[in-house]
């Protein structure tokens, strides 16, 4: 039973844990920085006995330590701009596409069509916007890493 709860309370902790260095690696941050902010969190864990977290931060360590490169950081830099340019092409012409169609349902004038498509019109330029602005950010991370 102990175990099976031990592993329940890790596996959240593996997810954040996860999920908070996989944007370090995206935030600008070099192995160096990674690693320090890993043994802060380590200190922090240890300082309040919270064990099990100083063993998945212990693992996430290692596995900077075994893995982590400046070229990879770089490498998922890239990856991540290449990912936004395209996520942002595809809803681009998902705006022109339902651009198409709105002047379609104008155009025969159905008044539902219309504010069908003009509400979808702007949910897709609302992501677009946000998209441009990862983007943005993305690229003036990549652009610190290759400094």
């Amino acid at each position: 039973m102990m175990k099976k709860i031990t592993k329940l309370a890790v596996l959240p902790l593996v997810l954040v844990l996860g999920a908070s260095f996989s944007s370090l690696a995206t935030a600008g941050y070099d192995c160096n920085a990674k690693r320090a902010a890993i043994e802060y969190q380590i200190q922090q864990a240890e300082k309040y006995g919270n064990y099990n977290r100083v063993a998945g931060l212990k693992r996430a360590l290692s596995e900077v330590n075994a893995h982590c490169t400046n070229g990879s950081v770089l490498q998922d830099a890239q990856k991540k701009v290449t990912k936004l340019e395209q996520k942002l092409a595809d809803k681009q012409k998902d705006v022109r596409e339902i651009k198409a169609d709105l002047s379609e349902a104008q155009a025969k004038g159905d008044a539902k069509k219309v504010a069908k498509y003009q509400k979808k019109l702007q949910e897709k330029q609302s992501d677009v916007k946000e998209i441009k602005q990862d983007l943005k950010k993305a690229r003036a991370e990549l652009a610190s890493l290759q400094k």
